[in-house]
């Protein structure tokens, strides 16, 4: 739904060879369950050596990655549509990996050299950013020549090798993100999820949105937008972010929920979207917490959301953004063993080669034929519009269906006015799910036309309750210096969402 620009860049022509690398001389062990595919280095890695900071390091990989393999998916010649950009540029092998599970970095630099460090995000234990190791001084390759451009689908791929190899043992679920730094000075990211092996349905879960974050990602040229050219209908995760530098759309908001949560001294469990989609599992988190913009879901997931909330009730959802579930998506490939899977939405029945023989994954709008199935009836409330231009922002009323409980101790009540949580894009109540609109906003849309949004409640037959923020804007109430005139006080809004949370079944700590 936003609108992004690529910069103007020569078209690449780009040789026909992927190459791809393997680990350790003695090769890949595949394996999976579920639905999952594993992929380990047979050779353990190498211990890290400690730098002269005193921080471990990585080693070297135990062998070249530069052994070539032919995919018969690149092997034809494309004109990536966008220039790569002329700095260090980097990407993890997948949106998450298990503690234990090598993790693979591919890092393109025309540099001779870089070196990066990891850092876990966590303000409870450390005020902001956990170093867990530093690099040695690595060696460095430009491999932008390797990326292709995939026709019909319009699918950008880096095709860089591994170029480190990084063992996690003793990594704790968290996120996760990369820096790179070369001998140029540039710098790139890299941005991944160490999940909590199994969820626990005592604990809160924090999914980190990876389908979105590719839907919107532009490197490469082309992504499920046209906003510079044709839109892609498959998008792959083998590259990086092109948002910030590799973040891709970390620090428009998940950033600042994902560190309120932990100062409230929550027992956070981490884990992706892309996870739950591929392996649903069993036992639900007592808390599904769902960052800014959930936008791309696949039907399993959906199918696991309202099994837990509509049928055994066991699973209540916090929503912290707003156009949660619009679309559906699907999974395809991977294009190597091991690899991550693409995903694939063509956003019309009628253009989707799969419709027809199977409707109920065709990818459209969860809301229209053939899935007839409004996202409305599992949050209560349902995306109808951007904000203005997408930059004005707009103010929220509370009404007199605000629960007592969630108004205890902010001095709030209805017709209260807190000002500019509203931004960006917006969900409204929606009719016949049981949701129930707290607070109201009354605004424009792109066209001036008048724009009517909702905070929404809904507790579903089963009995589980559902919070949805419904505005993108809502993270900046996280951080109040980002709102120069909240219309109440920062703490009287910090109250209002510990009474959320405890609403939602997990109290905060003090």
């Amino acid at each position: 739904m936003r609108r992004l620009r690529v910069p103007p860049g020569i078209t690449i022509i780009l040789g026909a060879v992927a190459l791809v690398a393997v680990l350790g001389g003695a090769g890949l062990l595949i394996g999976g369950t579920a639905g999952r595919l594993v992929v380990a280095a047979l050779t353990p890695s190498p211990a890290p050596s400690p730098s002269p900071t005193g921080e471990p390091t990585s080693a070297p990989p135990t062998a070249s990655p530069e052994e070539a393999e032919t995919d018969p998916i690149a092997s034809i010649p494309n004109h990536l549509p966008a220039q790569l950009p002329d700095r260090v540029d980097l990407y993890a092998g997948a949106p998450s990996i298990s503690a234990g599970q090598p993790l693979k970095l591919h890092v393109s630099t025309a540099a001779p050299t870089y070196t990066y460090r990891i850092e876990r995000l966590d303000v409870s234990a450390t005020g902001g950013r956990q170093v867990v190791m530093r690099s040695a001084i690595r060696p460095g390759h430009d491999y932008r020549s390797l990326a292709t451009f995939v026709m019909p689908e319009r699918t950008a791929r880096a095709n860089w090798p591994v170029t480190d190899t990084v063992a996690t043992d003793d990594w704790v679920p968290g996120v996760y993100i990369v820096t790179a730094v070369d001998a140029s000075k540039t710098v790139g990211h890299a941005i991944f999820v160490v999940r909590t092996p199994v969820l626990a349905n005592d604990r809160p879960a924090f999914v980190f949105a990876a389908f979105t974050y590719q839907a919107y990602n532009l490197w490469g040229g082309a992504n499920f937008y046209d906003y510079a050219a044709p839109r892609a209908v498959r998008v792959s995760f083998e590259r990086p972010y092109a948002l910030d530098a590799g973040t891709g759309d970390w620090l428009r908001g998940d950033d600042r929920i994902l560190a309120w949560l932990q100062r409230q001294g929550l027992d956070l469990q981490y884990t992706t979207d892309y996870d739950l989609a591929i392996d649903p599992p069993a036992i639900a988190p007592g808390l599904l917490i769902l960052p800014r913009h959930p936008e791309y879901v696949t039907g399993s997931l959906r199918d696991w959301v309202e099994e837990h909330v509509d049928h055994t009730g066991d699973m209540n959802v916090l929503g912290l953004g707003a156009n949660g579930y619009y679309w559906q998506v699907r999974l395809a490939g991977p294009r190597v063993p091991g690899g991550p899977m693409d995903i694939v939405c063509y956003k019309k029945a009628t253009d989707d080669p799969l419709a027809a023989s199977e409707p109920t994954r065709s990818t459209t709008r969860w809301r229209d034929a053939p899935l007839n199935r409004p996202e409305g009836l599992v949050f209560g409330a349902q995306y109808v519009g951007k904000i203005g231009d997408g930059h004005l922002s707009a103010d929220y009323t509370v009404m007199a269906s605000m629960p007592p409980e969630l108004l205890a101790g902010t001095g709030w009540v209805p017709g209260t006015v807190i000002h500019g949580l509203l931004k960006g894009e917006g969900d409204l109540v929606y009719p016949g799910s049981g949701g129930i609109a707290i607070m109201v906003g009354n605004t424009v849309n792109g066209a001036g036309a008048p724009l009517s949004l909702s905070v929404t409640i809904r507790t579903s037959p089963a009995g589980a309750r559902i919070f949805d923020a419904g505005t993108l804007g809502w993270a900046a109430g996280f951080d109040p210096p980002l709102l120069t005139d909240l219309g109440v006080s920062a703490a009287s809004l910090d109250q209002f969402e510990r009474n959320v949370l405890a609403w939602l079944g997990f109290a905060p700590g003090p």
